[in-house]
This record gives C-alpha cells, sequence and structure tokens, in this order.
C-alpha cells in the first residue's frame, strides 16, 4: 500500500479480571521466535469477534519491497501468525482472505472492476459481524528510503478508533526503536473504513522501501513479533473496556451505513 504517510454497565475492574481469565499468554524468547499462546480452559464463552484483513492479494500484490518481497505475502504471513494467537486464546476469528488469492466476484473482467468487487465483498464480510473489532494489516512505501517505522491509521466512524491506533502505534514503538511516528486520521480515503462503524485501524507495520523494515518484514520470525504486537494492543484495548452483566466486553457499536458508496480509493 502506497501511502506517506450492549447496556448496564457495570465497573471497570471485572474487565481486566474476566479478559485475564479467558486466555494467558506466554511469550519464550526475546526474539519471539518461540512464542507460545494458549488458551485457558475455561472462561471462553462469550468469544469476542475479531475481523483479520490481509491487504491485496491475486494479482494485486501491493507495494514491493526494495528487497523484491511482495506486500501481499508479508500481509499475510502477519495475519495468519495474529490469527493462531488469538484462536488460541478463544476469540472467533474472520479472515477477509486466508491465501494469495483477490475475492472478487466469479466473472468479473478487468484489473479496477476486480479491485472494486474485492473490496466491496471485503466489507461486505466486516459486516457481517456487528459486534466485532476491525484489523487491515498493510505496508508502507515511499520513494526516498530513509522513512521507517509502523503508523495507525483510523477514522472518526467509532469514539473507540483513536485508542485503538494509539494503543497500536505505542506497542509498535517497543519494537521499533526510533520509530516516532504518530497516528493519523483519514478522512474518506479509505474505503473499508469510511464505511463501517465498528472500531477499526488500518496497520502500516513499516516501509518495504526501507532497507532495514524489508529486511525485518521478510523475516518469518520478525512476522510473528509484529503479530504478538498487536495481538498485545487487542488485548489492552479490551481490558480497558467495561463488561456487561454476561461477561461480555462492551464496545461502542453503530449502526452499518445503508449506502457504503463508491470506491474512491484502492489502495487498500
Amino acid at each position: 500500500m502506497k501511502r506517506f504517510e450492549f447496556k448496564r454497565l457495570r465497573t471497570r475492574i471485572p474487565a481486566l479480571i474476566v479478559l485475564l481469565g479467558c486466555f494467558t499468554v506466554i511469550a519464550a524468547t526475546a526474539d519471539y521466535s518461540q512464542m507460545s499462546v494458549r488458551a485457558s480452559t475455561s472462561h471462553v464463552t462469550n468469544k469476542k469477534t475479531i475481523v483479520l484483513d490481509a491487504g491485496h492479494g491475486g494479482a494485486d500484490s501491493g507495494a514491493v519491497g526494495i528487497n523484491g518481497e511482495l506486500e501481499k505475502n508479508i500481509n499475510l504471513a502477519i495475519v495468519r501468525d495474529l490469527s493462531d494467537m488469538l484462536t488460541l486464546s478463544g476469540f472467533n476469528v474472520v479472515l477477509t482472505r486466508d491465501s494469495d488469492i483477490s475475492i472478487h466476484d466469479e466473472g468479473v473482467k478487468g484489473t479496477r472492476e476486480q479491485k472494486v468487487s474485492d473490496m466491496k465483498n471485503r466489507l461486505d464480510i466486516i459486516n457481517n459481524y456487528g459486534d466485532c473489532l476491525f484489523l487491515s494489516i498493510h505496508q508502507n512505501k515511499f520513494t526516498e528510503p530513509e522513512y521507517f517505522g509502523a503508523q495507525i491509521f483510523y477514522t472518526a466512524n467509532n469514539p473507540d478508533n483513536r485508542m485503538i491506533a494509539q494503543i497500536m502505534q505505542d506497542n509498535f514503538k517497543t519494537i521499533q526503536p526510533g520509530n516516532d511516528r504518530q497516528i493519523k486520521q483519514e478522512g474518506d480515503e479509505l474505503y473499508l473504513f469510511k464505511n463501517t462503524k465498528i472500531p477499526a485501524v488500518l496497520i502500516e507495520c513499516g516501509f518495504l522501501s526501507n532497507p532495514d523494515d524489508a529486511a525485518n518484514l521478510s523475516d518469518a520470525a520478525y512476522q510473528r513479533k509484529v503479530a504478538y504486537t498487536i495481538y498485545n494492543g487487542i488485548l489492552t484495548y479490551l481490558t480497558s473496556k467495561p463488561v456487561d452483566d454476561a461477561g461480555r466486553t462492551e464496545i461502542s457499536t453503530s449502526s452499518i451505513p445503508e449506502n457504503s458508496g463508491d470506491i474512491t480509493s484502492s489502495g487498500q
């Protein structure tokens, strides 16, 4: 992706207790190469749904790294690792794609038409789950190689979006020394985010135009490290939210727009 840049509330104390009772995370090595994430054998009812989007796919490779690596493959690798962690922790995980494909309708011809169909189908998947969290994984690229580090994008469509973005940005700074990038609010540029009201952020994990970022993001161990960083961000967000009488984490939701509009940005 080329860029530059439910309701009666309880107290907030049970939120942390309930969620920590639902899953245990064990990080074994400093380089994250042998991370183990497992679910507790109890308290795994009322699973939160997390929708994960690996940007691009199929003929749409996304950005091409300075080392020749394709964004679409890196996105999918990180999403698969993150999906495994979340699933083992008792979450219901939905992927917009789980292989190197475009999910455009069968029979659609033409690159732009396939992209439009693909994006609309991704939006349909997201909007099938009203009470969920949506994360779209991408990689950045710019003409100059010195720019590096993750950056998180969000819209004002949901009141939780800015908080999620800041949590994720802060987490990435712990694994990317010197990353001083700031979260960025978008308007109508991001089609999937413009047309949904659920909590959602777009995560650019680094710059494929930067030699160090490109090398790291092409490495399976670092991809797991990125996935674990995002995983921890999800837990931080959810443990900051109150729970309802049934023990479910409460997140802000709004009705889905009746008209999803036209696709004005194809970079996602």
